[in-house]
Formats: structure tokens, C-alpha cells, sequence
């Protein structure tokens, strides 16, 4: 991730920071902040966890430019807080990693949208499919919501990487696979289970501070 500006053309950076602002607007705008801020638990694991999310983003793995790799968080994130306040939460983090790092900031919106929309939107979906579809129950929300939606949201972003890189950078399919996809089932593992970990815990001792879980909904009666 954290896509380098030398890879692409100016043109094509400065249309995704637009389309990433107008996301992150509506993100924005449309986020439960009452809840959170009504909610003292809430507001202190996000506090926490965007301290933990910023490091995380710093331990990167790579070899060349575009070809790193660090844990997202934008599973843990949505289950949270929902997608809204994910989306505004990782793009603090992302900012700050851009002033740490010293990187371009016209990459800002190409790398929001790869690393924060497609997994934050993704994960979204997923929920919602699974409270239409499966059982509700501490067990499937944590393995699906948790260990499996982060593992998938990795594989959704490390495959639209791909795309950009094949067809708006230089590089070629074989230096992809060689520099970019070897380590590509490390990574998805470590954000699966970073995420089903961490989701567990809070749910299991703290389920007042996850706003897309209730004790009514997925534990009474059960």
C-alpha cells in the first residue's frame, strides 16, 4: 500500500483526491457522532485504537515503492464505530502517517481509497449481509465479521493494488508477483487475525464500546 507519486500520472492522482474528499464528506457528515460522544467507553477505544492503527501503519513491510504492506484496520474499524466514523478515523491516521513519513500528499485520495473506502465499504456490506442472512450469535460475528472479513478486505485491497499498479504504473505482472503478491497470505492472515482477536475482546469484555453489537441482539436467548 501507501502507492509512491512517482507511479502514476498527475492527472489521475488529483481525480481520485476528489473522489476520496467527496467520500469522506459524506462519511463525514453522515456520522452517529452522538452515539459515539454519548458513550465515554466508545469514545476512549477510538482514541486508543487510532493511537494503535498509526503505529501499525508505520510497521510496513517492502521492497520497492508501492510494494509494501502493513495492517489496515478498517474491519475493526467499521465493527466498531460504523463505516462513517471508520472512514474519518483511518483518514486521521492516514494524514498522520503522510506528516510522519514526509510522503506526497497528491497520493492522499489514490491510497484513501484503496486503503480506507474499497476495505471500510466492503466490510459494511458484509455485515449487513450477514444480519440479513446467518444466525445471529457471538460465534459467526466474530469469525465472519471478525477473522474472515479482515483476511477478505485484505485480499479485495492487495487486488485492486494490483489493477492500478498493472495499468496506471510501470510495473510488469511478473515484478508485481515477485515483489508484491509473495507476501501477500502472510499479511491477509495477520489482518484476520489481528482483527477477529481484537473484536473478540472487546465484545466479550467490553460490548457497550462495539456500536455494531448488542448483548439483546446476539447473545440473549441464545
Amino acid at each position: 500500500m501507501n502507492l509512491p507519486a512517482q507511479l502514476f500520472g498527475g492527472d489521475w492522482l488529483w481525480l481520485t483526491n476528489v473522489v476520496f474528499a467527496v467520500f469522506l464528506y459524506r462519511a463525514a457528515r453522515g456520522a452517529p457522532w452522538r452515539k459515539l460522544l454519548d458513550n465515554g467507553i466508545m469514545v476512549n477505544a477510538l482514541v486508543g485504537l487510532i493511537f494503535g492503527a498509526f503505529v501499525m501503519w508505520q510497521l510496513s513491510a517492502g521492497i520497492r515503492p508501492g510494494f509494501n504492506f502493513h495492517i489496515l484496520g478498517s474491519t475493526l474499524f467499521m465493527l466498531m464505530f460504523s463505516w462513517q466514523i471508520a472512514t474519518v478515523s483511518l483518514s486521521l491516521v492516514m494524514i498522520a502517517t503522510w506528516l510522519y513519513a514526509g510522503l506526497d500528499w497528491v497520493t492522499l485520495g489514490l491510497n484513501g481509497l484503496l486503503m480506507i473506502a474499497i476495505p471500510v465499504l466492503f466490510s459494511d456490506w458484509l455485515l449487513r449481509f450477514s444480519k440479513q442472512n446467518l444466525p445471529k450469535n457471538l460465534f459467526l460475528f466474530v469469525l465472519f465479521n471478525g477473522f474472515l472479513c479482515g483476511a477478505l478486505t485484505i485480499a479485495l485491497n492487495v487486488t485492486a493494488t494490483t489493477l492500478v499498479l498493472l495499468s496506471m504504473s510501470h510495473y510488469t505482472w511478473a515484478e508485481i508477483q515477485r515483489h508484491y503478491l509473495f507476501i501477500f497470505p502472510v499479511i491477509m492472515l495477520a489482518e484476520g487475525f489481528v482483527t477477529g482477536m481484537l473484536i473478540t475482546a472487546f465484545t466479550v469484555f467490553k460490548p457497550e464500546a462495539v456500536m455494531n453489537f448488542s448483548d439483546e441482539e446476539y447473545l440473549a436467548g441464545k
